[in-house]
C-alpha cells in the first residue's frame, strides 16, 4: 500500500509540474513576434505583429484580406464559400493557426527571438 501512495504522489507532482510548465511557456513574451503566411504549402510572406497593417493575399481561386491590429493577426475578408478563416478569432501566439482550406492559406504566429516554441 505504501508503494501506491508514493506512486500516486509522484504522478500528481508530475502533472502539476507539467501544467505549470505549459502555463509558463504560454506566457513568455516574444521580442518581436511575427506571422508566417503560407500559400499552397510554401512560405508566402513573413510579417511583424508590431505594425498595424492590412494586405490582400491573392491565389488562383480568390483572395483573403489579412489584418494586423494591436499585435494580433486575423482574416477580415475572403471570398471562400465557408468563411472559416474570417470567423476564426485573431491570434497573437500559440500553436493554433488560421487556415483557409479552399485557398490553401495558413497563418502561423512564430515567437520572434524568445527561443521558446511549442516543441520545447
Amino acid at each position: 500500500m505504501d508503494k501506491k501512495i508514493i506512486l500516486g504522489a509522484a504522478a500528481g507532482l508530475l502533472c502539476v509540474g507539467g501544467i505549470a510548465a505549459w502555463i509558463f511557456m504560454g506566457s513568455v513574451p516574444a521580442n518581436d513576434p511575427c506571422a508566417e503566411i503560407y500559400l499552397n504549402g510554401s512560405l508566402y510572406r513573413t510579417v511583424s505583429l508590431s505594425e498595424n497593417t492590412e494586405f490582400t493575399v491573392e491565389c488562383d481561386d480568390g483572395y483573403n484580406t489579412v489584418c494586423i491590429n494591436n499585435g494580433e493577426i486575423y482574416v477580415s475578408e475572403a471570398d471562400c464559400p465557408d468563411k472559416v478563416c474570417v470567423n476564426t478569432a485573431p491570434i497573437s501566439g500559440g500553436v493554433i493557426p488560421i487556415v483557409c482550406l479552399p485557398h490553401r492559406l495558413e497563418i502561423r504566429v512564430v515567437g520572434g527571438e524568445s527561443g521558446i516554441d511549442a516543441a520545447t
